[in-house]
């Protein structure tokens, strides 16, 4: 009997381990993604820091709240910007592969579509991940505490912005205050001078050596109590100019305008959003599954939208990526309005957009694998000339 050893079997390698080309797309992926998020959040971040400065200034808000308030700016706006970084990292990935004719080398040795879009998924769920967290937790918090920041600067104190030695203005610029002093507790002012615009359209001053403030507690409304001054009315010169002196004068504050934050809607907890009816908190519900989604269907779309000859460069189909993603972001917030206004049913409601990517995805990728192009027409065989007969002569 002849015996014979087992051969040892050579560990095969699982499907879902990424090889090195799977790895290599998903470093050149993931860095893009990440410096492409990164510039869109300094530049949002810019604008909405000086939206609330200027809120500050105005006396909308106190100057403790201004950086709480832009944190929770900046997690609402990585909703938008992580689905819109992961679109344009996966183009702008891919295409520096096909502008330096990578693409080409590994089109060569087999990987075709299906191989490029293992790491774009990878990449892809990543990012439902990350837009999931924040759309149902992170998100409602960021705009609960937004809320809970401006109801309380809507109580706080007019006189919260004011300074010892500084003018402070209204928002509307009619009311000028100064105070040369100012207690620790901004409840008591010295050496005061106001300059209001009248009803009449006639301007006043009041000047006074001490002023006292105080808040109506039914009303809300905050009052300066002047102590031994002057009121000037009307302009020097003129036969309605009158000056007035009292020991006691109570002046009203203008209320500051409150600043356009969060609903309590956006606020809400996602599990809160399934036992809604109402139109609005269906539409919010969809709005906030519909991220997710978004994300997942960006990445799909970036990769047939970042094929290119190496001739074209990187940035060639970046114009067109941007007017596929405009109209799509601009259709999913015009069906939100539709639904919170009932004029689209609920089950329609944001997904026909989506659908609509699908659909302009399948088109491109059918596109891609050549199932759409023209078949080419071949050139027409010349016709063959009939041999003449032997003999050479023409018969009659």
């Amino acid at each position: 009997m002849r015996l014979t050893t087992p051969r040892p079997s050579l560990p095969r390698r699982s499907a879902w381990r990424p090889g090195v080309i799977d790895r290599y797309l998903l470093r050149e992926i993931l860095l893009t993604w990440a410096a492409v998020t990164l510039v869109l959040l300094v530049i949002m971040v810019s604008h909405s820091l000086g939206r609330i400065l200027v809120q500050a200034s105005e006396g909308r808000l106190g100057a403790e709240v201004v950086f709480p308030l832009l944190g929770a700016t900046v997690v609402r706006l990585l909703v938008t910007l992580v689905p819109l970084g992961l679109y344009l990292g996966i183009l702008l990935g891919l295409g520096r592969l096909y502008r330096d004719s990578e693409m080409a080398a590994l089109t060569a040795c087999g990987v075709g579509t299906r191989q490029l879009y293992r790491p774009v998924l990878g990449c892809g769920l990543l990012g439902v991940l990350l837009v999931s967290a924040l759309t149902v937790w992170v998100s409602p918090w960021a705009a609960g505490l937004e809320e809970k920041l401006e109801r309380e600067a809507a109580r706080r104190s007019s006189l919260a912005a004011l300074s010892a030695g500084t003018f402070a203005s209204s928002s509307s610029g009619d009311d000028v205050l100064y105070a040369r002093g100012l207690s620790d507790d901004r409840r008591r002012l010295s050496d005061i001078f106001v300059h209001n615009r009248l009803e009449d359209g006639g301007l006043a001053v009041e000047v006074a050596a001490s002023a006292e403030h105080q808040r109506d507690a039914r009303s809300g409304d905050e009052f300066l109590i002047f102590v031994d001054g002057q009121r000037h009315e009307g302009s020097p010169g003129e036969p309605n100019y009158r000056v007035i002196e009292f020991s006691r004068h109570g002046l009203v504050l203008p209320r500051p305008p409150p600043a356009r934050g969060s609903t309590e809607l956006e606020a809400l907890p996602t599990a809160a959003l399934f036992d809604g009816d109402d139109p609005r908190t269906i539409a919010e519900l969809q709005w906030r599954l519909s991220m997710p989604l978004s994300t997942l269907l960006l990445a799909l779309l970036a990769v047939p939208l970042a094929h290119t000859s190496p001739r074209s460069g990187r940035y060639s189909r970046i114009a067109v990526a941007i007017l596929v993603y405009i109209p799509y972001a601009n259709l999913l917030v015009v069906a939100r309005k539709a639904v919170e206004a009932g004029q689209v049913p609920p089950a329609l409601g944001l997904w026909w957009v989506h659908a609509l990517i699908v659909l302009l995805l399948l088109v491109l990728l059918a596109q891609r694998n050549g199932r759409l192009r023209r078949p080419r027409r071949t050139a027409a065989q010349p016709a063959q000339v009939a041999p003449r007969p032997a003999g050479g002569a023409d018969s009659a």
